[in-house]
């Protein structure tokens, strides 16, 4: 993925799953895309597993990353529910299988639902 990013116009959303445990205090982010990354260059010194992430017990949840720049974050209140943008571009009821490829790691997304998130992050910078 970042080979493809990374010097390029692309970018990554960021969403927060509806079942993720109240340990991390995501209140009403559940089930929200909380914002758009940019990938940045990785810096001659450093490799993927410089990024990790240590969870709230220290002990590291995701063990690689990478440097990025954060492009878009919203309030709370402004966080688009991806639940509503799926089930209204696919159908009702099609939200489960389209969130299970998040298992597998990044995808792209259509362009129907690049065209709902971008429409809806330049009505909030509008704001």
């Amino acid at each position: 993925m970042a080979t493809e990013l990374v010097g390029g116009p692309g970018q990554v959303a960021i969403y927060i799953p509806e079942g993720t445990e109240d340990i991390y205090k995501s209140n009403r982010m559940r089930g929200r895309v909380v914002g758009v990354v940019q990938l940045k260059r990785m810096p001659r010194t450093k490799r993927m597993e410089d990024y990790y992430f240590e969870d709230w017990d220290g002990s590291r949840r995701c063990t690689v990353g990478w440097p990025c720049e954060v492009v878009f974050a919203p309030d709370e209140d402004g966080c688009p529910l991806l639940r509503e943008h799926v089930e209204s571009l696919f159908n009702a009821g099609s939200f489960g299988s389209y969130v299970k490829r998040l298992q597998f790691g990044p995808f792209s997304l259509d362009p129907g639902m690049r065209d709902r998130l971008n429409r809806d992050f330049a009505l909030l910078s509008c704001q």
